[in-house]
């Protein structure tokens, strides 16, 4: 068992390089800043959102609604408070500024001044919960300690909480405020609030769409206060305002209902019901169910044996994904999942081929719900295909509420980058092989791949050569913002895609197209047989390109090549690759390597897919070396890829397991829990000496590993060889 500090990531320093983390339940989220509660403007402004919440404006494409900041839990004692310590432009900021020029500060709480010491914040991966500590001394110079405890109810999805525990050093007044602050929402209409004793409540609506929202909040304190006076200032916010005794602790909690009309006809009810149950509950249970849903969800760890930084990042990847999905919910997660509405909060392919690869291999359940976003809205990507003439189902380069191409117009992407209907083919497939439910690949899956199929038999033209095409596209190298001709990522997706179909096809008993078959084995995949390499496309003459592409023909695409190919496409393409590009490519790069053998190259591409993008004390990855959208979960799918695909070889099919371990020089070991396929339940123990499967649940495993078939028995465990690399 590894020590608890190996799961909880802590700074403190809020001034130096500070990026404050986020926490979600597949739900409902919030960015907490340097003061542990409540909002702040920079240095990354914190952020509430909740899955679904989308405007909806004529003309315009969709984008990410914010609500107000739910977990402000401020203290104070008459002359100042303790958050107003960490805001720019406070009497405790005012002090300490270098000259008095506030321009000169480069985040809110750069100005802490003699107000704050012992401070110190930290992110429990195991329950999501972010803790906040310090000693705050007043502008009237009274000492108080502060802790904060922030949790979103990992088993309760509507209901987030707040507990502070103030100790002061002092007698008097003490006054804690309960507020919803306005100041964090973004695209809201419609807001109006209310007040009674202990509780308050907001409801407001997504402009244009008009999905409606509500917040509860109930705010509960030592159960013994006969000198509490609860003061009114004003339908969002409710001080209580008590006489404490220096040395004595004093403990008030927040608990926060959250619906939205995606959940019920009636938000507001919801909401209070969500809050009054959990306030009925306590923090103690509430703070113990939560711990136990996530207990539960990291049944699938990846533990990393000999770097423990490392090791630190990994979980810290796995767990942010964990916050922007959930079983049950039929939402895709953003870029930048609930922790932003970085791009709009559209669902782009960064899903299907970085994001969700992620849990499929230990957490299906929640993949399944992920996919349920695509399939609810496969009306729309017929509506879309139709609206060009075409069959079948295409689904938009961007995606939001309803499933229409969402991408703002200026953009070429939406129009022109076609190949995300078969990223989503081949999650909808690879979830059927990892997990052999026929009847969802009969009511979900068979429909999507039929519709994709069908799309792109329809899309491809045939040329006077007597082969097919696809013309006038833009492959994932966004640098190719021109349409071209046959490109190889495209047509390579699309054929696979036809062939996808036409399996699922066979095993339900369907009849397949003969023209997805006639298409996918006539379709052009450019080839230069001199160089030994795939064209990105028709006329590419060896451009800057941005990002993964050719490669991905590799992995995930698996398609029919050479590991000599594979090389040559590696040793081409890598190059020619954008060093400032996005760090999903160093991923791509490391599984493929790791595939050819080559331990040394795949930790090289490790370190350089996660080390310039992740930002402290979090851990958390930024899309660019430089800025971009923040947290982004795509860079962080795309790293976990890398243990669970790339050093384990892991591929799925219907009848067995593919893998093909190996082991970088610098790791000591990687061990993969609660792997699922088809019903079993499986670990991955990966060493330089050999690997070990044990099977926990489930009939026995077949695993094709280095050429030979094996069969892992129900609670036992086989070793296969860890291939060796090459020097």
């Amino acid at each position: 068992m590894q020590a608890p500090e190996e799961w909880v990531l802590t700074t403190d320093d809020p001034l130096t390089d500070y990026h404050p983390t986020f926490t979600g339940n597949g739900y409902l989220a919030a960015r907490v800043p340097a003061a542990g509660n409540g909002f702040a403007e920079a240095p990354v402004r914190t952020q509430f959102h909740v899955v679904g919440l989308y405007t909806e404006n004529e003309g315009e494409w969709s984008r990410k609604a914010g609500l107000p900041a739910w977990s402000t839990l401020d203290v104070g004692d008459g002359s100042g408070t303790f958050n107003g310590a960490f805001a720019p432009g406070s009497p405790d900021a005012a002090e300490h500024l270098v000259g008095g020029d506030w321009a000169a500060v480069t985040s809110p709480v750069a100005a802490l001044a003699r107000g704050i010491s012992g401070y110190r914040q930290s992110l429990d991966l195991r329950t999501g919960v972010i803790s906040t500590s310090a000693r705050w001394t007043s502008p009237a110079g009274r000492v108080t300690d502060v802790r904060y405890e922030l949790l979103t109810d990992r088993s309760r999805p509507h209901v987030g909480a707040v507990t502070v525990t103030v100790t002061p050093r002092w007698d008097g007044r003490l006054e804690v405020t309960d507020a919803l602050d306005g100041r964090a929402a973004s695209r809201v209409q419609d807001t109006r609030a209310g007040a009674a004793e202990r509780q308050i409540w907001l409801t407001t609506a997504a402009e244009g769409s008009g999905i409606p929202a509500a917040l509860v909040s109930l705010l509960h304190g030592p159960s013994a206060l006969p000198h509490a006076v609860l003061e009114g200032d004003g339908p969002t916010a409710r001080t209580v305002a008590v006489e404490v005794v220096a040395g004595r602790s004093y403990t008030f909690t927040k608990y926060v209902g959250v619906a939205t009309g995606h959940d019920t006809d009636d938000p507001l009810a919801l909401a209070r019901a969500a809050a009054a149950e959990a306030a009925a509950a306590g923090y103690d249970r509430l703070a113990g169910d939560n711990s136990r849903a996530w207990q539960a969800a990291w049944a699938g760890d990846i533990v990393v044996r000999g770097d423990a930084r490392l090791q630190r990042q990994v979980r810290g990847a796995k767990f942010y994904l964990l916050t922007s999905a959930r079983e049950g919910s039929p939402w895709s997660p953003s870029p930048a999942g609930l922790s932003s509405d970085g791009y709009n909060g559209h669902v782009f392919w960064d899903t299907e081929t970085w994001i969700w690869p992620s849990l499929l291999a230990q957490h299906p359940a929640i993949a399944e719900s992920v996919l349920d976003y695509r399939a609810d809205r496969l009306d729309a990507a017929r509506a879309y295909a139709a609206s060009a003439g075409h069959r079948g189902a295409r689904f938009p380069w961007e995606s939001g509420l309803h499933g229409g191409e969402d991408t703002p117009a200026w953009a070429p992407f939406g129009r022109y980058e076609q190949h995300v209907s078969s990223d989503v083919a081949l999650a909808f497939w690879q979830f059927w092989l990892a997990t052999g439910e026929e009847r969802w690949l009969r009511e979900k899956g068979w429909p999507v791949l039929r519709g994709i199929a069908d799309f792109w038999a329809s899309r491809a033209v045939a040329g006077e050569d007597g082969a097919y095409h696809i013309n006038g596209v833009i492959p994932p190298d966004e640098y190719a913002q021109e349409p071209n001709d046959d490109s190889a990522y495209t047509n390579v997706a699309a054929r696979a895609s036809m062939r996808f179909a036409a399996e699922a096809a066979a095993v339900l008993g369907e009849s397949a197209d003969p023209r997805w078959t006639e298409v996918a084995d006539g379709l052009v995949v450019l080839f230069d047989e001199d160089r030994g390499i795939h064209l990105e496309y028709t006329g590419y003459a060896g451009q800057l390109i941005k990002q993964a592409d050719v490669v991905m023909l590799a992995y995930p695409w698996e398609n029919l090549q050479s590991d000599a190919v594979t090389r040559a496409d590696l040793e081409y393409y890598h190059p020619r690759t954008d060093e400032d590009g996005p760090s999903m490519t160093d991923s791509v790069h490391s599984i493929v390597c790791a595939q050819l053998g080559d331990a040394k190259a795949a930790f090289e591409y490790t370190r350089r897919s996660v080390e310039p993008f992740v930002r402290p004390p979090f851990d958390q990855f930024a899309e660019a070396r430089e800025g971009g959208a923040f947290t982004f979960l795509t860079g962080h799918g795309g790293f976990l890829q890398e243990f669970l695909y790339g050093y384990s070889g892991l591929r799925w099919r219907a009848d067995r397991l593919v893998l093909a371990p190996i082991l970088p020089e610098q790791l000591e070991a990687v061990t993969l829990y609660g792997v699922r396929w088809r019903g079993r339940v499986f670990d991955i123990d990966i060493h330089p000496d050999g690997t070990t499967i044990r099977l926990h649940t489930g009939d026995p495993l077949p695993v094709d590993a280095a050429g030979r078939s094996h069969r892992v028995p129900t609670g036992g465990e086989l070793t296969i060889p860890t291939r060796t690399p090459f020097p």
